[in-house]
């Protein structure tokens, strides 16, 4: 995507000619001083998948990576070991992280009695390796990415990390295309920004709406920050994580101190079904976003009432519409023959149903959603607890 575009978030398009030689020895030498973390979370069907094979392979072989922090999440003993083996070849670098182990449980246990951490899920199993990497301080500097990636390669950490480690940037953000023989990326393309575009037109012109829709793609599981700035960090503990964190940052840091960066050409992971209700699939995940806005929105003292949520479902639903001819028209001079305008206009319904359902939760739930603590609140309430919690990790049986 070759452009000069100039965004409000500072954005590194990918050129034909990337200068990725230059690029990693430059890395290299800056993670001498600065040294490089990778945290992804994963089921263990993740693991075991062709992809994270390509991701292990890839990862061992990245001189700049000095440690691969993987959260394993829902995983019982059988599959522990298992995993233990898939990650061998990662030697040194390997640090596999099994959430379910009854010590790690049982700490986890401790914090929630005190400080509720949220359902589990992408959020959590992210959050617990978090509060291990920053408590064993063996990097300065954390990426963070899916398990499910089948494009994956070299390229798409140095440049991710590039923007952090060597042009100080305090946050950099992952993103790409997603396509095939169709069109991939639904909520992206067909709700987040008909959602936001709608919020804008509702609510009128906010600066966090322009930061949040100036994003190419906001939804990706990519992004790499400074250990120190992550430690701060409270995010939803279900599919809001992505919406959540970039709200973080904007708390946290000036706008022209974050990046968003070109990854790869194209970009292909495993792919969701919509769902035949909203609580599955991409129907939840929608709805986990929509929510997560929806308690941003209101800490900033917005009031969103019922006429608003009626008005906003009528306004996305117009936006999305349009959305969806563009889109057609896309994968027409594309020639991507699998596009199927049916199935677009049918996500766009579901996600509206969807939307409702996050505004019942939203009105239900006094909190919005579930923000999982920091860790530095963490370590307040419950003195010695992060060491507690490496102890459990790395002695898991």
């Amino acid at each position: 995507m070759p452009d000069f575009h100039l965004n409000r978030v500072p954005t590194f398009t990918l050129l034909e000619h990337d200068a990725m030689d230059a690029m990693e020895k430059r890395l290299l030498l800056a993670s001498a001083r600065i040294p490089v973390g990778v945290l992804i979370p994963a089921l263990y069907t993740d693991l075991a998948s062709p992809a994270m094979a390509n991701i292990i392979k890839e990862l061992a072989q990245m001189e700049f990576v000095q440690q691969v922090y993987i959260s394993l999440d829902r995983a019982n003993s059988d599959e522990f070991r298992q995993a233990q083996q898939i990650v061998a070849p990662l030697g040194e670098k390997n640090r596999l992280l099994w959430n379910d182990a009854p010590g790690v449980e049982s700490v986890l246990r401790e914090i929630d009695d005190l400080l509720p951490l949220g359902p589990r899920g992408k959020g959590r199993a992210v959050w617990t390796a978090l509060g291990y990497a920053i408590a064993k301080q063996d990097v300065a500097v954390l990426a963070f990415h899916d398990a499910d990636i089948l494009t994956y390669d070299r390229r798409f950490l140095v440049r991710l990390l590039y923007t952090v480690v060597q042009l100080r940037y305090q946050f950099a953000k992952g993103f790409y295309a997603r396509y095939g023989d169709r069109l991939y990326g639904r909520v992206v393309r067909l709700f987040y920004y008909p959602f936001v575009r709608s919020l804008k037109e509702v609510l009128g012109n906010l600066d966090f709406l322009d930061y949040m829709g100036d994003f190419r793609y906001p939804l990706s599981g990519e992004f790499a920050t400074f250990i120190s700035n992550a430690q701060e960090m409270q995010f939803p503990s279900d599919w809001g994580i992505e919406v959540g964190i970039l709200s973080e940052i904007y708390r946290l840091f000036r706008v022209p101190r974050v990046c968003q960066v070109e990854l790869t050409p194209r970009y292909d992971h495993k792919h969701q079904q919509v769902g035949s209700d909203s609580h599955v699939g991409l129907q939840k995940m929608v709805a986990d976003i929509a929510r997560t806005f929806f308690t941003q929105l209101s800490s900033q003292g917005i009031v969103l009432t019922s006429e608003f949520a009626r008005t906003l479902k009528f306004t996305y639903l117009i936006h999305a519409r349009r959305a969806v001819d563009v889109y057609e028209a896309f994968a027409e001079m594309h020639d991507l023959l699998e596009h199927d305008l049916h199935q677009e206009f049918s996500a766009v319904e579901a996600f509206a149903r969807a939307l409702d359902k996050a505004f019942d939760e939203f009105k239900r739930y006094p909190f919005g959603s579930p923000l999982i603590p920091d860790w530095q609140r963490v370590e307040v309430g419950i003195p010695g607890i992060m060491q507690k919690l490496v102890d459990a990790l790395d002695k898991p049986c």
